[in-house]
Order: C-alpha cells, then sequence, then structure tokens
C-alpha cells in the first residue's frame, strides 16, 4: 500500500468522540460523512449496480439495496415474488412526463439524502415521494411549500401546487388549509401572474362560495372570473377529441356550478348595468340576466321575490357579503416602530361605513360610525374605585388588571333602536420570502345594539411571539426594517337572508 493511500485511508477514519465508556480505552465514534460519501460515489460511477430503471427515455443504473432501504414500494416491487418486477434487471417506470426530469435528483436523494428543491420542481419530486413511499422526502417537500407560497405566487406555479397536493396528499390538512387560506386572502398577489387562469372549476367552485374571500368589491371579482371563463372556453373549445355536444355540456356545467356563485346582490346598481354590457352577455344572456334581475330585487327590497330566490340551491349565500376591502368597508392600521413601542400601548382609528348594502336615492346615504382600538401588546386596566351608589362606606378597590392578549375592541357609535348583525374581518399581514402578504385572517359575527355597543377580538396574533422580537424576528412584522404591524379591519352588514355556512374544499 503507498503512502498517499494510507494517507487518505487516515484521514477517512477521523474520529470523534461522542461518549466514553468507564472501562478505559473505550470510545463511541462516528465517521459518518465518509460512509455516505462512500455509497453517493456508488451512485455516481455506477458501481456493482444491479437493476436499471428505465424513465422514459432514460436509463439509470441503480442497486437494489439502497432502493429497497429507502422505499418500501421499491421493497416490494423487487424483492417479492408475486411481482412482476421480481428478478428483472431492467424495470420500466410508468412516470409522469414532468417528473423525469426530476427523477435523477430523487434517485440520488435515495443514495445521498441530499437534493435541489425549486418552486417549479418540487410537486413533482412529492408526487415520486408519495408514489414511492418515502416519507422523509415527502415532509422535505410539505414543509418547502408551506414556506414558500409567495414564490409559488410570483412565479406562476401556486395553482400547479394547490391542484397537485390535492390529489397527492390530500390527507395533509396543514399544507392543504395553508393553501386554501393563502388563495382567499391573497387572491390578488395569485391573479397579478401567469397560472391562475389554470384554477380547476372544482377549485373555482369552492373559491367562490367562501365567505372570507378578501377580495376589492364583489365587481372586482366578477371581474376575475369572466376572465377566468373565457380562458376555459377557449380551452374546452380546443380539445378536438371533445364531440361539439360534450363541449356544450362542459361550458353548461362550468356555468351552473361556478358563475351561479357570484353575488350580484352584492354589487352596487352601477356595478350590475356595467355587468349587463359586459362580453359574457353575448354568450351567457339568459343566466347574467337573471342573475342581475336577483340583485335588482335585493336593491328593491322585494322581501317575498328574495326569500324565493334563497331558497334556489345556489341562493343561499347570494345575499351575504365577503371581506370586501376597499376604502368603503374597511380600514387600514399601520404600527411602525413597533420593537421601541411601550407595553399597554393601544392605537385609535375611525371610520363610516353603509349601513347596508342596498343603493339609496337618496344623496345622504345612512353610515355606521366605528371606534376600532388595537392593542398590539396586551390591555392594561388601572387600578379604580367602585364608589356606592347609596354611600361612601360601601366603595370598594378594583385592583390593576392585565390582559395578555393581542386585542381589537370595535365600537359602534351609533344609538341602535334594534340589534343588528355584522362580519368583522381582520387580515393580519405577515412576511414571506421578503414579500408581504396576508398571513391570517379572523372572522368574527357580532351583533350590536343599545346595550352591547362594543366587541372584543382576542388572540389576534399570538401574544409570546410579540414578547420576543428583540431576541428573534416575527412572522409578522413587515416593512423594509421589518418593524411594522399592518392589519386591516373590514365591517360588513349582514341581512336577514345572509348565510354564513361556507363548504371545505375536497
Amino acid at each position: 500500500m503507498d503512502a498517499a493511500t494510507e494517507d487518505k485511508q487516515q484521514q477517512d477514519c477521523e474520529m470523534v468522540d461522542v461518549e466514553e465508556s468507564k472501562d478505559v480505552g473505550r470510545k463511541m465514534v462516528y465517521n459518518k460523512d465518509s460512509v455516505l460519501q462512500k455509497i453517493a460515489n456508488l451512485y455516481a460511477e455506477r458501481l456493482m449496480s444491479d437493476v436499471t430503471l428505465v424513465v422514459g427515455k432514460n436509463r439509470y443504473p441503480a442497486h437494489r439495496i439502497i432502493l429497497c432501504a429507502s422505499s418500501d414500494v421499491f421493497h416490494v416491487m423487487l424483492m417479492n415474488a408475486t411481482w412482476r418486477e421480481f428478478g428483472d434487471a431492467v424495470v420500466t417506470l410508468q412516470e409522469e412526463e414532468k417528473c423525469h426530469g426530476v427523477f435523477p435528483q430523487f434517485l440520488r436523494y435515495m443514495y445521498v439524502g441530499q437534493m435541489t428543491i425549486s418552486v417549479d420542481t418540487v410537486v413533482y419530486i412529492l408526487k415520486l415521494a408519495d408514489k414511492y413511499n418515502i416519507r422523509d422526502l415527502v415532509q422535505l417537500c410539505v414543509d418547502y411549500m408551506k414556506e414558500h407560497l409567495n414564490k409559488a405566487a410570483a412565479n406562476g406555479c401556486f395553482v400547479e401546487w394547490l391542484d397537485h397536493s390535492l390529489l397527492i396528499c390530500p390527507e395533509r390538512r396543514d399544507l392543504i388549509t395553508l393553501l386554501e387560506n393563502y388563495l382567499k386572502w391573497n387572491l390578488e398577489l395569485v391573479v397579478a401572474h401567469n397560472g391562475w387562469l389554470d384554477l380547476s372549476p372544482g377549485i373555482m367552485h369552492w373559491l367562490l362560495q367562501q365567505n372570507d374571500l378578501a377580495i376589492r368589491s364583489e365587481y372586482r371579482l366578477y371581474e376575475l372570473v369572466e376572465r377566468w371563463f373565457w380562458y376555459q372556453k377557449r380551452k374546452i373549445e380546443s380539445r378536438t377529441e371533445m364531440r361539439e355536444r360534450e363541449r356544450e355540456n362542459a361550458l353548461n356545467s362550468i356555468t351552473s356550478n361556478v358563475l351561479v356563485y357570484i353575488r350580484f346582490p352584492m354589487m352596487r346598481l352601477i356595478e350590475m348595468a356595467n355587468v349587463l354590457v359586459s362580453p359574457s352577455l353575448r354568450e351567457l344572456k339568459e343566466f347574467v340576466v337573471a342573475r342581475v334581475a336577483d340583485g335588482m330585487n335585493f336593491h328593491s327590497e322585494r322581501t317575498e321575490v328574495i326569500a324565493a330566490a334563497r331558497q334556489t340551491e345556489y341562493g343561499e349565500q347570494q345575499f351575504t357579503p365577503r371581506l370586501y376591502t376597499c376604502d368603503l368597508w374597511s380600514l387600514g392600521i399601520a404600527v411602525n416602530f413597533f420593537d421601541n413601542m411601550e407595553k399597554y400601548s393601544s392605537f385609535p382609528s375611525m371610520f363610516f361605513s353603509p349601513r347596508n348594502f342596498i343603493d339609496s336615492d337618496s344623496k345622504d346615504e345612512e353610515c355606521d360610525g366605528w371606534d376600532v382600538e388595537f392593542f398590539p401588546l396586551g390591555v392594561r386596566y388601572k387600578p379604580a374605585q367602585l364608589i356606592g351608589v347609596y354611600s361612601a362606606s360601601s366603595s370598594r378597590d378594583i385592583p390593576e388588571s392585565i390582559i395578555r392578549t393581542v386585542r381589537l375592541r370595535v365600537t359602534c357609535q351609533a344609538s341602535l333602536i334594534c340589534e343588528r348583525r355584522y362580519m368583522i374581518g381582520v387580515l393580519i399581514a405577515g412576511m414571506m420570502n421578503d414579500q408581504e402578504y396576508v398571513h391570517t385572517c379572523h372572522v368574527r359575527m357580532a351583533y350590536f345594539s343599545n346595550d352591547q355597543r362594543v366587541v372584543n377580538i382576542d388572540n389576534l396574533i399570538p401574544f409570546e411571539e410579540l414578547q420576543q422580537v428583540m431576541h428573534s424576528p416575527s412572522r409578522y412584522l413587515v416593512g423594509e426594517r421589518q418593524d411594522t404591524i399592518k392589519i386591516q379591519v373590514v365591517i360588513v352588514p349582514l341581512n336577514p337572508f345572509s348565510n354564513l355556512f361556507t363548504p371545505q374544499l375536497e
């Protein structure tokens, strides 16, 4: 053995003491990096391979022992005599075409436990990891997706992520819920980039039924859905394998299962007039005119007609508002220089919103006034003294009280003759991939009356997380210096025909 080889072996055998036995001279040693490198060399140099995997037009020499140790599926496929592939030197794998490009990385991962993932490739790596039951790789892909939602939207991959996640791992409710919420609360971010028009009719059907969908107005949502409809129509018409009757049925299905969930009564009269002159009227005249009629009846307060419309299959949610973020219904609050803020500080604001969605001929439209106060670092009630009604001797001291919560206090300014219902939404900003987005949304159905004019919404943000911002950055701090908390408060009135039930995405 020459000196160079001896030196190389000596380097490979460098030892790390992790535990010393009571018996003198005995130590537990590790040399994992060297072992992993040797296994990696098997893959890189194709040494002693005993099986060849064929994927598309490419052939990949591999080792049964590595495949079987990494994957339950490969273990059964290659070692179970009842399977067709048992004993074969060449095994052909049927994979989706887009999985062909990531298969070399996928195979290498089973040897070295390392892989480069990007927004373009992660769903196809996830598909392979799920198919071959490599659980650790599935988890790595899921974790990556959770942390790169903004990048997926910016690269036009978000819809692809959602589609594939529903198909590949519907049981991963943590990921599915995160994707659903991102779509509902950040729709404008998604539609600002390519790819969103490929939303499936099934997902669009679900999306349009959500009450906590954050959008500028119902008319803005109609404009987006109209663009989506025309894109879907062109796709259907380009499918030469479909017969004319099948194309008609596909378009009718979109109309009857998707477009019906646009809430025309929540539009203003001028907006419904714009709908009647939109391009969709040429293709969907009967449908559009009927839906606009429902909206007109609502604004005309034709109670019996509205009640009848609500009994239809799609009518339950027609008269329920969403989280409309235009200035008419919402207020933005920004708390700057949060790291220098004193405890128990509060940030009061005030805004006015229309009392209902009905367009009035009167120039003086009735409005509700709202006092909104934000407490990002807890609520403090100072000591006080309760004075007795009949004598000073019956008074008692009330000690200071501290509530450790992030609170929004909403106060209705008006004196209300009767109880009224409102939906209050609080959209809370966060940072991901150096971009601001809506991280969390809290929705509350609130009742206001003369006796109940204040509603507190607590635990908007984890209290302890904001206490630790000096030691570790918070996902709720945004802006260039990441020292600002931003929230948007939406208050929309509910009417007797509103329905707050929304279905889950399946």
